[in-house]
């Protein structure tokens, strides 16, 4: 299979005028990575140029084309016929990831070579996550919360979970490891971030009390404080339903590295309104699964290449030195989530605050949250029993955010001054086609009168 690739290869490249030798080979779990190094003179413009048509011939999609760093080969990825799933528990319990020695190591996947790729979140110091729907996003976000979860213990690290969507990060509520259950609604989401960073001034106003610079430091004096990892998904929605958040990430994307506290960001649409040039200073590592445009992924990685990716955890990391890796990610199973969970399940007043300098007032904020959530569960059930549609109908347009409900707003209204109009042109034909009518009948009865008055003058002069 593999001779037969590199023949078709050569004999392809051959028609477009492009000629040299083949180096290595590397089968990985995805694709086939054949190294070519063309002859002296050959622009790579040349066959990047040709790539699409290139693939044509070989009948396959998802051709990638890259120099190898450091050398004079050129790297032709060919996707494989059938991708291999990378299963997370045994990535889990590898030799890289246990002898790993990061603050807080991430499990991204593997390489092309099928290596794993682990890095860590405390010296990227965020991450700013992009795909499409069904590209991989949702299933990497919770190996890169669980591979966390794998090497610290829930004193040394504690989460807070952004979820708009409200199923991605259900299963981590009632969990040791969190700082507040699941945040599923916008409005709160803006006051968790408030929250972090007031946490990040307290931490800044500690560490100049002891005489330390960073996080690490203060934990080389022997005293205990937890990272903090926020993650939200779907970045867009949150950011579009209150103005406010840009603010507070960027203000947690400059300061908040030396306090131990990291954003892991994602979102469907990597547009420029939304992941602006503020942001995106502040978040150099960055990982796109397969994107819808060129131009999504000229903004995330800053160069074309991510809408050609395969899909299904398929990937290109751009980290915080300017390097560019492809990776796959690692798929892992609500059964083994949930196993990987069960040991730290744990109440809400079970929950440890110890090293949280604002703990008091993030305790009490949970408390209001989730008295807040029960009653919108109660309403809910209330206006189900009843059959409210009213208040259905009302509790759906609150969920909406005020962006959308303007949007609606102003369709609305231009249907609504649509439909006038139309009434007003078909009444103003009405009363042309009846004006109309009218003089006729008019005309009509002028005639009959004149016809009647001769007559009467006809018959009495014949009379005479």
């Amino acid at each position: 299979m593999t001779e037969n690739l590199i023949a078709q290869l050569t004999e392809t490249l051959s028609h477009f005028g492009i000629r040299g030798t083949i180096g290595e080979i590397f089968e990985g779990p995805l694709i086939t990575d054949i190294q070519f190094q063309p002859t002296t003179g050959t622009k790579f413009s040349t066959i990047a140029g040709s790539i699409k048509d290139i693939a044509r011939e070989l009948g396959v999609s998802g051709i990638r084309v890259s120099p190898v760093v450091n050398s004079t080969y050129i790297s032709f990825e060919i996707p494989k016929p059938k991708a291999q799933t990378i299963d997370f528990v045994p990535l889990l319990q590898s030799e890289e990831f246990i002898n790993t020695t990061g603050a807080l190591p991430i499990l991204v996947g593997v390489d092309m070579h099928g290596k794993p790729v682990i890095k860590d979140l405390a010296k990227m110091p965020h991450l700013l996550v992009a795909g499409t729907t069904g590209s991989g996003k949702s299933v990497g976000l919770n190996s890169f919360i669980l591979a966390m979860m794998a090497k610290k213990q829930p004193e040394e690290l504690k989460l807070i979970l952004v979820d708009p969507k409200r199923i991605e990060f259900s299963m981590y509520n009632k969990q040791r490891y969190m700082l507040c259950p699941p945040v599923t609604d916008m409005s709160m989401a803006a006051r968790w971030l408030e929250k972090l960073v007031d946490e990040m001034n307290a931490r800044y106003a500690v560490f100049e009390q002891n005489m330390v610079r960073n996080i690490g430091e203060y934990h080389a004096k022997g005293k205990k404080m937890p990272y903090i990892v926020c993650v939200i998904d779907e970045f867009a929605d949150l950011i579009l339903s209150d103005k406010n958040v840009e603010k507070q990430v960027q203000l947690l994307a400059q300061k908040s590295r030396a306090s131990g506290i990291h954003l892991i960001i994602a979102t469907q649409r990597p547009s420029v309104d939304v992941i602006t040039g503020v942001i995106k200073a502040n978040l150099p590592t960055r990982l796109s699964y397969k994107v819808s445009s060129p131009t999504d992924s000229m903004t995330i990685l800053n160069m074309a290449g991510a809408e050609d990716l395969l899909g299904r955890g398929d990937s290109l990391l751009l980290e915080e030195n300017g390097t560019l890796t492809r990776t796959l990610g690692a798929y892992a199973p609500n059964e083994d989530i949930v196993a990987l969970l069960a040991p730290h399940r744990c109440e809400l007043e079970d929950i440890d605050y110890s090293g949280i300098i604002t703990g008091q007032q993030i305790q009490t904020q949970t408390q209001e949250y989730i008295a807040q959530q029960e009653k919108a569960k109660e309403d809910a059930l209330n206006n189900g029993k009843s059959g409210g549609f009213v208040a259905k109908i009302k509790s759906y347009w609150d969920k909406l955010g005020k962006p959308m409900q303007r949007r609606i707003v102003s369709i609305g209204i231009a249907f609504v001054m649509a439909l006038i109009n139309n009434k007003s042109s078909k009444k103003s034909a009405l009363e042309n086609a009846t004006d109309a009518a009218v003089k006729s009948a008019k005309r009509s009865a002028k005639a009959q009168a004149k016809q009647a008055i001769t007559k009467t003058i006809l018959d009495s002069l014949n009379k005479k």
